[in-house]
């Protein structure tokens, strides 16, 4: 059984998140720049080929109103790419993962302008980790 990657899909920044072995919990991994779609799903390829992934875990941004926006059409399309390049893609809700990451370094004494790639890295666990509790409750 391969590895599980989860993805916090920024304008700027794309946090990544990399499951043990057994799948049973997700710990921060890196933080790419986004220059491109493209670039990102090459980039998203060959660390999945390194890592042995098997399935790649994108956090959806809805709206505060639960509809999709442009955020979530942007994973979708990533979702798609990945797709097929024969990576199995699924999708988990991002609400409020980046706000939790940002609550979690202001606890530990990091202030957000110091912390903006750990931000990203640590909401990408918080997807994985709220992916792999789902698949494990139900």
């Amino acid at each position: 059984m391969g590895r599980i990657l989860g993805i916090d899909l920024g304008t700027r920044r794309v946090g990544l998140a990399l499951s043990d072995p057994r799948r049973t919990f997700g710990s921060p991994f890196a933080t790419i720049p986004f220059v491109s779609e493209n670039s990102l799903v090459e980039r998203i390829l060959a660390l999945c080929a390194e890592h042995d992934v098997e399935l790649v875990v994108l956090g959806m941004p809805y709206e505060a109103d639960g509809s999709e926006g442009d955020g979530c059409a942007r994973a979708r399309k990533i979702a798609d790419k990945l797709g097929a390049a024969g990576f199995t893609t699924a999708f988990q809700d991002e609400t409020l993962t980046s706000h939790d990451a940002e609550r979690s370094l202001r606890q530990a004494g990091r202030t957000r302008r110091r912390a903006k790639e750990a931000v990203d890295m640590i909401a990408a666990s918080l997807i994985l980790k709220d992916y792999l509790e789902q698949q494990a409750s139900g």
